[in-house]
């Protein structure tokens, strides 16, 4: 549990920072884009890689296929709820 906690930080703590800094006038909507996608689609494949090959999930060789839009959707069980896997 305590691990799947520090994933929900790891996730969410950067998402809530962006907002923060937004919506203090901070960021112009330009780098608020930029930092959004920097996070959509490098800070999560690389948090979720890291959790997927700490759990065993994964293998280290396999952990640039984080990377591709939607491929670890068929982990989000034990991403998110840390579930077992049916299949």
């Amino acid at each position: 549990m305590r691990y799947l906690i520090n994933y929900y930080a790891a996730i969410f703590l950067p998402l809530i920072s962006l907002y923060l800094i937004s919506l203090n006038g901070l960021l112009n909507s330009e780098e608020y884009v930029i930092l959004l996608f920097a996070y959509a689609f490098v800070y999560h494949p690389i948090v979720s890689g890291v959790r997927l090959v700490a759990l065993g999930v994964i293998k280290k060789s396999d952990f640039f296929l984080n990377f591709i839009p939607g491929w670890n959707v068929k982990h989000f069980g034990i991403l998110f709820f840390n579930t077992k896997e049916n299949a």
